[in-house]
């Protein structure tokens, strides 16, 4: 099984994104998790930008969010509804519950986005 991690690039590197890893490992024993922030300078992705990201979405069985700040950014929006829209399973990780999400998200445009990443100290 390939579980797509979906997250803020704001949390890339962090000790969060290694807790959030973490726990998606042990709700999914033995699923490969793809996390885009490890592929940040892969050239394929550097070259399409958005498009790598969503047609690797489509190579995995499932995808899990989080929210960044209480929003649901740009980025993540956009693989969570492409997520859902090819049929795959969603869930939400908010803090330490897995919830599953079966309808489109309303998510930050890219302004807002960028916005939000500009308010919050790095």
């Amino acid at each position: 099984m390939r579980i797509y991690y979906s997250h803020s690039m704001m949390i890339y590197g962090t000790q969060k994104e290694r807790v959030e890893r973490f726990f998606i490992q042990a709700n999914f024993p033995g699923a490969e998790i793809v996390d885009p922030g490890a592929i940040q300078t892969n050239p394929e992705k550097m070259r399409r930008g958005m498009e790598y990201y969503l047609e690797l979405v489509e190579t995995c069985d499932a995808l899990v969010f989080t929210r960044y700040e209480g929003a649901i950014t740009s980025g993540v929006g956009l693989e969570v509804n492409h997520a859902l829209s090819k049929g795959k399973k969603v869930h939400e990780l908010r803090k330490q519950d897995l919830l599953e999400v079966t309808t489109p998200v309303e998510y930050l445009s890219r302004e807002k986005t960028v916005e939000l990443y500009q308010w919050t100290p790095p």
